[in-house]
């Protein structure tokens, strides 16, 4: 490349010659006229993806001496991208769990959605019923399984001490379906969600099992009263799960077959009209829920010609987990908004600080960077060692009439203009 630079000074040379200049003037007029030597060749260089990399590494080398040169500048200017980053991470992981991870411990989260029904012309969303949701359990054949709770209030009994608790109605499939395996005993088997009252048996959290029942090794098999009903203790759920309600932490669960024990509207389980469950389905895998909503919508389709009465405008709708109108992370998502929006503007404060302290410094090695861009440094380059959280420190010049300056991969020492 000098070569051919040369070359090309050379001809310029020889012209100027020929139009009658001295050899030294047009020397001086061919280098005038073709520019800088320098910065052509660092133009070139630059497109060399190996030069660009030595390039980052002499950078990084020089912009990690001048944090240890500065130490105090270093650490505010760290601590306040630590406030500012650390605070967005903590409050989007949060709000991360909160709205599309709410249930840590559910084997295959990722393929599950809110299963909700809708009548046509209401904005409202409702419920299902229990005949609805075995007949779309039956026919739907994209979907690996369907699940249904409902959040209840009820008086537990133990011994002398009753008090108000909260749980679920839930399908007996529950636990098989979400991957949750209780810590102890078992969960529900498939006949006792069928039945009048027919198997009050429950599966208890591990907050009451600890708390209630002092961590009891052998509590499967004793009994506890829930709404005056006593019933048999099968399961001890895992430390980390609450339910399938966002907001809520069960203390119980019981099997659909106890419904009447706990809802004073009397029996659902045979009423096609009663839309009270909330549901809940895992695509198989390589599903989509486009395709999935095509298919139960036609099931729910085929559901109203069959049963008018009671399904006359009824449609069901697939919804994402954070979307879901059944728990308390619909209801939430304005306030996280807000929270992510302070914490947003947080990060901003912190970064215009330390664009505020990286001027300052900016500002102090401005002959350095005018030393720079005289010995062909470009614009992308200034950029980087600009950004490097450094000031000029003087070196002891070699003599009074010349000036040293560093660069990341070397000590330049030049003469001072006159």
């Amino acid at each position: 490349m000098a070569e051919e630079i040369q070359q090309h000074v050379d001809l310029l040379t020889e012209r100027k010659i020929a139009a009658g200049m001295s050899p030294e003037a047009a020397r001086h007029a061919a280098l005038r006229e073709f520019g800088g030597v320098e910065q052509i060749k660092e133009s070139a260089r630059e497109q060399r993806i190996s030069v660009w990399l030595d390039q980052l590494w002499q950078d990084l080398r020089f912009g990690v001496r001048m944090l240890q040169r500065n130490p105090g500048f270093s650490l505010l200017a760290i601590l306040c991208l630590t406030l500012g980053i650390g605070t967005n991470a903590a409050v989007f992981s949060w709000i991360e769990g909160i709205l599309f991870h709410p249930y840590p411990i559910v084997a295959h989260e990722e393929r599950m959605l809110a299963l909700v029904g809708t009548t046509r012309g209401v904005s409202s969303n409702n419920g299902l019923s229990y005949p609805d949701f075995l007949d779309f359990e039956k026919n739907c054949t994209l979907i690996d399984s369907f699940i249904v709770d409902q959040i209840m209030g009820t008086t537990l009994s133990i011994g002398d001490r009753a008090e108000r608790a909260s749980g679920g109605i839930v399908s007996a499939n529950y636990f098989d379906a979400l991957g949750v395996r209780p810590i102890l005993g078992r969960g529900f088997r498939p006949e006792e969600g069928s039945g009048r009252n027919a198997h009050p048996v429950t599966v208890i959290s591990y907050e009451t099992w600890k708390n209630r029942y002092k961590g009891d090794p052998d509590i499967i098999g004793k009994t506890q009263y829930l709404n005056g009903v006593q019933h048999t203790i099968v399961g001890v759920a895992p430390e980390k799960f609450y339910g399938t309600f966002v907001g809520y932490s069960f203390q119980f669960w019981v099997p659909t077959s106890m419904q009447e024990t706990f809802d004073s509207t009397g029996y659902k389980l045979e009423d096609r009209g009663a839309r009270w469950l909330e549901g809940y389905v895992f695509l198989k895998p390589g599903v989509t829920r486009q395709q999935a909503q095509g298919e139960i919508s036609a099931v729910a389709k085929r559901l109203e010609n069959d049963y008018p009465e009671t399904n006359r405008g009824h449609d069901v709708q697939l919804l994402p987990l954070w979307k879901t109108p059944f728990n308390g992370a619909g209801a939430m998502l304005p306030t996280l908004s807000i929270a992510f929006a302070v914490v947003f503007f947080v990060l901003l404060i912190a970064c215009a600080n330390v664009s505020n302290l990286l001027l300052v410094r900016s500002l102090l090695r401005r002959h350095e960077m005018t030393v720079r861009v005289a010995l062909g440094a470009g614009r992308g380059r200034l950029m980087k060692l600009k950004a490097s959280s450094c000031q000029h420190w003087p070196r002891q010049a070699e003599s009074p009439l010349r000036i040293g300056v560093e660069t990341p991969s070397c000590w330049l020492s030049l003469p001072l203009p006159e």
